[in-house]
């Protein structure tokens, strides 16, 4: 809900890792472990996009356009990585060597909805709620599923037209994902 969210943005602000984390996830859509692994040499410096090498699906592997809203957000995050010497933008989330996973970002995120909202949203809402967010946001902005499944990694229709079409290119998708940012400031 816009005012939940607008609780958790107050509680975390930009510099906070959570609070660039949490500002990244709901504008891109992406899995937190997906932000939590994003490596320098995957990022544009300006933070305007960032790739995602691999996931939880074949189709996880996918360039992340960011909108105009988190770019700053992105190229310090660059920027700090850099001048810190470390591979991943989102390094203050360690990555588990055993699981592959950001468990520390999922904790650290349930400790804010927690201190945000209250324990009653333990049954309703995780960072990945983010990623519902998005799709549903991505559908009321006008983008055709495909366009959606390109941005959100998920798996596509099946067609016959397939092995023709390529997607859209990556300022196409960047213009698409802005749609979706608008929408989701206006709301």
């Amino acid at each position: 809900k816009p005012e939940e969210v607008r609780k958790v943005l107050l509680a975390a602000p930009q510099g906070d890792r959570m609070g660039d984390l949490f500002r990244v996830g709901l504008v891109t859509g992406a899995r937190i472990t997906e932000i939590a692994k994003v490596k320098v040499i995957d990022a544009k410096l300006d933070g305007s996009i960032f790739l995602i090498a691999g996931g939880k699906t074949e189709n996880a592997k996918r360039v992340v356009p960011v909108p105009d809203v988190a770019r700053p957000i992105m190229a310090r995050l660059y920027a700090d990585a850099v001048a810190g010497g470390h591979e991943r933008l989102f390094h203050a989330f360690p990555i588990s060597p055993s699981r592959g996973t950001a468990s520390s970002a999922s904790k650290a995120f349930t400790y804010l909805r927690r201190k945000v909202l209250g324990r009653e949203t333990d049954d309703r809402l995780v960072f990945h709620s983010l990623r519902h967010t998005w799709k549903t946001l991505s559908r009321r902005a006008g983008l055709s599923i495909d366009d959606a499944h390109d941005l959100g990694g998920w798996a596509g229709v099946k067609r016959s037209s397939e092995p023709y079409d390529h997607g859209l290119n990556d300022t196409e998708l960047a213009a698409a994902q802005e749609k979706v940012a608008q929408l989701l400031l206006s709301d």
